[in-house]
């Protein structure tokens, strides 16, 4: 797979993503394996007066997502801003062709059409078309089943072998933070997201933050922390993302992620 870096060096390490070479049945998304060794840190009680609060937090922020215009436009714009890092953005076309801008990426700041033939999205470990996410169910339950039925059809698997049950939902639940972040979906299937992200456990409400509430969330590689603003429905930082390359990057800082359409590309 061509790489979109010319290594940098991330916070923290990012897993990769291997090409499996099957279609899973239920989305016809490209599988993909991950190739790092996991920290794994249990889930905690799903009763806790930390995860009530998060249920509530982001049944509110499901609400607001719900109530967003969606836009429109020939491109889906996504800038990631990492403290201390170079802006980097990506353009992505409804067709799977993509270009990107950014110190540390290919063309080192200059607009730059990724030299390949399109690809699909990256949502954590899985990949869709455009066309796929349009056809996403913008209910809770009907998502999370559909997304944790490709993870588990998907051949995902670490340096120790398949993903065991509890390690595929973890996957699924990192799929539910790229709908909730990155990905060109529409109003509610970002709110169905919202929705399964409150009903899973492990999902922690840590108080008040800068322009929301601080979340913590169980993912493949323990547990990641985001600020979701539930007034508006957006995330306002995270520390775990989904690269259109395929793989999920980590930061042990603040990554804010901003999406919009738009039909122009910068000249």
């Amino acid at each position: 797979m061509t790489a979109l870096q010319d290594e940098p060096k991330p916070a923290r390490p990012r897993r990769k993503l291997l090409r499996a070479g099957v279609l899973v049945p239920a989305l016809g998304l490209a599988a993909a394996a991950v190739a790092a060794a996991l920290v794994i840190v249990p889930g905690q009680a799903g009763n806790s007066p930390a995860a009530s609060s998060a249920r509530d937090v982001l049944l509110v922020a499901a609400t607001s997502a719900e109530r967003a215009p969606e836009g429109s436009g020939t491109y889906w714009h996504i800038t990631i801003t990492q403290e201390g890092k170079p802006q980097q953005e990506y353009w992505y076309k409804k067709n799977g062709q993509f270009w990107l801008k950014g110190e540390g990426l290919k063309g080192e700041g200059k607009l730059t059409q990724f030299p390949v033939k399109p690809q699909p999205f990256s949502i954590g470990a899985l990949r869709m078309t455009f066309e796929e996410l349009r056809q996403l169910p913008g209910d809770a339950n009907s998502l999370y089943e559909k997304l944790k039925s490709a993870v588990a059809a998907g051949d995902l698997r670490t340096s120790a072998g398949e993903l065991n049950a509890e390690q595929q939902e973890w996957a699924t639940m990192e799929t539910l933070l790229s709908l909730v972040s990155e990905a060109p979906v529409a109003p509610d299937v970002r709110a169905a997201a919202y929705r399964a992200l409150a009903a899973r456990p492990g999902v922690q409400d840590l108080g008040d933050a800068d322009g929301g509430r601080r979340f913590q969330v169980p993912v493949l590689d323990g547990q990641e922390t985001l600020i979701i603003d539930p007034e508006t429905g957006k995330l306002r930082s995270t520390s775990v993302w989904a690269m259109l390359s395929g793989g999920t990057a980590h930061s042990s800082g603040p990554v804010t992620i901003a999406t919009e359409w738009t039909d122009q590309l910068p000249g």
